[in-house]
């Protein structure tokens, strides 16, 4: 490495700490883009599947939230119906690795809904803690199956249901401006696939009248990155992080009557990051 990119990462990294951005004035998408509809989100709980689960709320559709965690789940599900006054929000208990249950979830979770699910958020899954050169066995088949493999099945059992009920609804799967970096661990290799898997499953589905779309966020102020609430982020061109509630005003457009001709696409959000750079 040469002494002039070594001073640039120190200066970005000198940067990334002053001074520090703490809020953007994000406009949040308050209507009726989805009323009537209900929605089943993945990783729900937390970061950009729980930002989409409060925007979804604020524009009429009944939320379902899935996690591996029963009590976080439930304390969210309390805290968004006194937030969006009593709307109906359910979270059910799915482990994303889990396929040999997936189905006996799901059926148990139709049987105890009155409206039926027409979008269907893929967006649950975890980043890699080990790289080329260190990779783990065990961490390769973690953020595979989370990422790619339980979407995957989950998926087909979600399509059959709408197939079956002739539900023209929508499916968005949350991918990463990761998708379009050289592969070298298995969340590129993960999410490069679900960026795929969106253009195959939108020729499949849309002759059913069901909608399939992607997004992809770059690195996103969330507790998978950060804890603090420093977005500040020199080395990407937009000069900051994502805040979720961007990611969550763009996949309520994109699942909403609004983007019916958007078919098979992957919106990137990323101030830059993977589109324009690989520095992300």
């Amino acid at each position: 490495m040469n002494v002039k990119r070594i001073i640039k990462r120190g200066m970005n990294e000198i940067l990334r700490y002053m001074p520090i951005k703490k809020y953007v004035n994000t406009p949040v998408l308050y209507g009726e883009l989805l009323k009537g509809r209900t929605a089943l989100i993945t990783g729900g709980s937390s970061g950009i599947g729980y930002e989409i689960a409060r925007v979804f709320l604020r524009n009429g559709a009944n939320v379902i939230i899935t996690g591996r965690n029963q009590k976080k789940l439930d304390d969210i599900s309390s805290e968004l119906k006194k937030e969006f006054n009593d709307s109906k929000v359910i979270g059910i208990q799915l482990d994303n690795c889990n396929v040999s249950e997936m189905n006996s979830v799901f059926d148990a979770l139709i049987t105890n809904i009155s409206s039926p699910i027409d979008i269907f958020v893929n967006n649950a899954g975890v980043l890699n803690k080990t790289s080329f050169g260190g990779a783990t066995e065990s961490d390769w088949d973690l953020v595979m199956n989370s990422d790619l493999k339980g979407p995957y099945f989950l998926t087909q059992i979600v399509a059959k249901y709408m197939i079956d009920r002739k539900i023209e609804g929508n499916i968005l799967n949350v991918s990463s401006s990761s998708a379009v970096r050289p592969g070298l661990n298995s969340y590129h290799f993960a999410k490069n696939s679900m960026m795929n898997f969106t253009k195959g499953l939108a020729k499949e589905l849309i002759g059913y009248g069901i909608v399939v779309n992607g997004i992809a966020p770059g690195p996103t102020a969330t507790s998978m990155i950060s804890n603090d609430d420093n977005i500040n982020r020199p080395t990407s061109p937009a000069k900051r992080y994502t805040t979720p509630e961007e990611i969550a005003n763009l996949a309520t457009i994109l699942v909403s009557s609004i983007s019916r001709m958007v078919v098979g696409d992957t919106l990137f959000a990323t101030g830059g990051c993977g589109n324009i750079t690989f520095d992300d």
